[in-house]
């Protein structure tokens, strides 16, 4: 599923859970404001996946936007 958070484009690989939408929204967040960020959720949550889908599309998009494309 391809997502838009805040400007950024993220292939998130199944339908997020709420608390998946906002924990992208709020690593997506941090990472613009170059702020840490706190992130809890019980066990089962998708914690790990919405994190590394948020960081890298981040990461990705970053690099193509300091490149001009």
């Amino acid at each position: 599923m391809d997502l838009k958070i805040q400007g950024v484009p993220v292939h998130f690989p199944y339908k997020p859970y709420s608390c998946q939408l906002s924990m992208l929204n709020r690593v997506i967040t941090a990472l613009n404001n170059k702020q840490c960020c706190l992130l809890e959720s019980p066990t089962g949550t998708g914690k790990t996946l919405a994190l590394l889908c948020a960081s890298l599309a981040w990461a990705e998009y970053q690099a193509g936007t300091s490149q001009g494309t």
